[in-house]
């Protein structure tokens, strides 16, 4: 660092993917960021890469769906990330950038109609450049009142498909946080994704579009919303009351696959 304004940091990562063909690959990992005026502006940079490996237990994850004889493939990414953080009072910061990473096979879920009759998910892996902005807003008070806001707009090129299938072109989210005295505390959390799009291959589906014979309908707008209530009766005991998509919005995060509606939750919890 330069008396603690500069700081860097610059390396590699080595990473070895041995399958039918042993390959060898050197990604760089390096980071900059530079303070202004006393940490009231940030502006930052990074670069890293590297070969993850894509388990079937991370697959189920995000998509709880698929079917169990996947093929599974190792990603290899190489992003740049670059932006501006800062604060804006003593209560308020924010965070603005960009990011462009390449991956190579990259995850993508289709319907299965080959073994499940469409009831289930494959695994298909294409070559995808995702180019996404971003900005964050976040508010904090003590330990009383937490609330952050972030959208995130994305843009994805592939090699072998017309889209990111299941994936969405901009997400927006909001999550708050009460705490009143320690004792009753709120959460809420809401999500709205849009631009979706899925994979079909059925030609009688309502709104569907052929891309040069590629079938697929769109999922529409996610909306969802959270609320819990936690009240703390001493440090071992405690109760709480959840309140998952409250406004009951079945929408389609997975083709045919609408979520449940509204769910309500009461519980307790003990420390021994």
């Amino acid at each position: 660092s330069l008396n603690n304004l500069l700081q860097f940091k610059f390396g590699g990562e080595l990473s070895i993917d041995v399958k039918e063909q042993t390959r060898a690959f050197l990604y760089p990992i390096a980071e900059a960021q530079y303070s202004l005026f006393n940490d009231l502006f940030i502006p930052y940079v990074s670069i890293a890469g590297g070969v993850h490996q894509q388990r079937f237990e991370s697959f189920t994850r995000t998509n709880e769906f698929i079917r169990s004889n996947i093929h599974l493939e190792n990603l290899q990414r190489l992003q740049m990330r670059f932006g501006l953080k800062g604060t804006l009072s003593k209560k308020m910061s924010f965070n603005v950038g960009a990011q462009v990473a390449n991956n190579r096979n990259f995850a993508l879920f289709i319907n299965d109609t080959v073994f499940s009759a469409g009831n289930q998910f494959n695994v298909i892996y294409d070559t995808v450049t995702v180019t996404s902005l971003q900005g964050s807003l976040s508010y904090q008070w003590n330990e009383k009142i937490k609330i952050d806001g972030i959208l995130t707009l994305f843009n994805y090129q592939l090699n072998n498909n017309p889209y990111a299938w299941n994936l969405p072109t901009a997400a927006g989210t909001l999550r708050g946080k009460y705490n009143m005295y320690d004792r009753l505390i709120f959460h809420l959390d809401l999500t709205v994704e849009t631009g979706r799009r899925a994979r079909v291959f059925n030609p009688g589906i309502p709104n569907i579009t052929n891309d040069q014979g590629v079938l697929s309908v769109p999922l529409g707008v996610l909306v969802d919303g959270n609320l819990s209530a936690e009240f703390r009766y001493n440090k071992r005991m405690s109760f709480f009351a959840n309140m998952n998509n409250f406004a009951a919005q079945r929408y389609q995060r997975w083709f045919d696959y609408p979520v449940q509606g509204f769910q309500f939750m009461l519980g307790a919890t003990f420390r021994f």
